[in-house]
């Protein structure tokens, strides 16, 4: 379950004085909206992909990441109070509030599951190449296993294994993007090797999402007016070089991979002029159009303080 709450107008990371109109504020909050939650048996979202599949490793955490090609990156990408990539230290003032706290940036996102499904079968000859436009289209198919290690078909085994899904590199053996095409969904959320190496580790985040709203019953290809969707949570010490950068710029824009203006095809905002295309010999394969597929219905920017922090400001009131 995840609670919204009433807008406090005392900011957590102003000075001391202030700080105790924070916490005697916070002893009065009243819930005024909810979402519920839940996880589906198949651990997917609703439009049939397995979620949470990728997530980085943190330096001094002991926590692996999932792909172990990847370097941990520095504590303080994530963590306030830490030294992070560029060797600079993200902390709100005063220090106590940001030791050990971080951000978090909370999205609602409503699902056109239908139109999707719809949009699959209209540009597929049949069954087997709607899945394989389906894998084009989000760089895996939909068990989890990635078109990277698994170009000629799913392979569930594969998707179900979190210690061989998620370990591999695009631009040593995929650079035009013949397997796992550049435009699509996590080639643009991660990059990994490609020729943006240099910044990719600036750019990192930890995410998390659960499904909300019934899902469509499999095979209906028509929208039952039902609210369904993703709730995503993003967490991280510098949203705006982590979040923001890769929402702006790598999933509705393509110019970092050659490809203009061109948008993420699942999550991007598309008006009906965008299209995807599929690198392949002899010739490219340029779907129709792209519609929006999902809708952000809500969000919000958040300050997580850490226990130390927690107990200050308790103190405070003492």
């Amino acid at each position: 379950m995840l609670t919204a709450v009433a807008p406090d107008p005392a900011h957590l990371g102003a000075a001391v004085d202030r700080a105790r109109t924070a916490y005697d504020q916070l002893s009065g909050v009243t819930a005024i909206w909810r979402q519920d939650c839940y996880a589906l048996p198949t651990e997917s979202e609703h439009f049939g992909y397995r979620d949470g599949v990728s997530h980085p490793a943190v330096e001094g955490s002991g926590i692996p990441g999932s792909n172990q090609l990847e370097v941990p990156l520095k504590a303080g990408e994530f963590v306030l109070g830490y030294r992070d990539e560029l060797g600079g230290i993200q902390s709100p003032q005063p220090t106590v509030l940001g030791r050990n706290g971080s951000y978090a940036v909370f999205r609602k996102l409503h699902q056109k599951v239908a139109e999707f499904r719809r949009y699959l079968k209209d540009n597929s000859t049949g069954p087997e190449d709607e899945e394989l436009i389906a894998a084009k289209i989000m760089g895996r198919w939909r068990s989890g296993a990635p078109l990277a290690l698994a170009p000629q078909g799913d392979e569930p085994a594969l998707g179900a294994d979190p210690h061989r899904r998620n370990t591999f590199l695009y631009e040593s053996d995929d650079p035009a993007g013949f397997t796992t095409p550049g435009g699509c969904h996590i080639r643009r959320a991660n990059p990994r090797d490609a020729a943006v190496a240099g910044v990719v580790r600036l750019h990192r985040m930890i995410r998390r999402g659960a499904v909300y709203g019934p899902p469509l019953p499999e095979g209906v290809l028509e929208d039952d007016g039902a609210d369904r969707g993703l709730m995503f949570a993003f967490i991280g010490a510098r949203p705006g070089r982590q979040f923001e950068f890769v929402q702006s710029q790598w999933m509705n824009d393509g110019v970092f991979f050659g490809a203009n203006n061109a948008k993420d095809p699942v999550t991007g905002s598309h008006d009906g002029s965008d299209s995807f295309t599929i690198p392949r010999r002899p010739l490219r394969l340029r779907l129709a159009p792209l519609p929006r597929f999902v809708v952000t219905r809500g969000g919000e920017y958040c300050f997580l303080p850490s226990l130390t922090a927690l107990r200050w400001l308790g103190a405070l009131h003492d």
